[in-house]
């Protein structure tokens, strides 16, 4: 199938929620358009620590991770991710500066997306409730 990449827009969590609420205009909202490579094998999104930085995302914390070259404390901060016309709330995992941006299925399974193996694209489906 080979690599898959989605534009993602991340956003601050809380200028995001001063925007729904109507306290805060989308063009006043932080956030950062990233190309990011879908992990079906990632459970949380990753972002590099300067944009984790730039979009001024609130770390929630140390946990210990199983990454793809070993085990390590990783930090975990929030943000609300965008895909298409589908938006969710996440933790994302803050990796080292120049780190490919990943969108794990922890979020793809919120906005109700399933990788299409065949075509390697994204499919809209309806958020798994299980």
């Amino acid at each position: 199938m080979g690599y898959v990449y989605v534009e993602a827009v991340f956003y601050n969590p809380f200028d995001y929620t001063e925007f729904v609420q109507g306290r805060r205009r989308l063009e006043d909202v932080r956030r950062n358009v990233l190309k990011a490579l879908v992990d079906t094998g990632a459970t949380f999104p990753a972002l590099p620590e300067d944009v984790v930085e730039k979009l001024g995302l609130p770390i929630h914390g140390e946990v210990e991770a199983e990454t793809a070259t070993d085990r390590e404390k990783v930090k975990l901060a929030l943000t609300v991710i965008q895909i298409e016309d589908r938006i969710a709330a996440s933790y994302v995992i803050v990796r080292p500066r120049g780190a490919t941006p990943l969108v794990g299925v922890v979020a793809l399974e919120q906005m109700g997306f399933r990788v299409d193996p065949v075509t390697g694209k994204l499919i809209k489906g309806l958020p798994l409730m299980l």
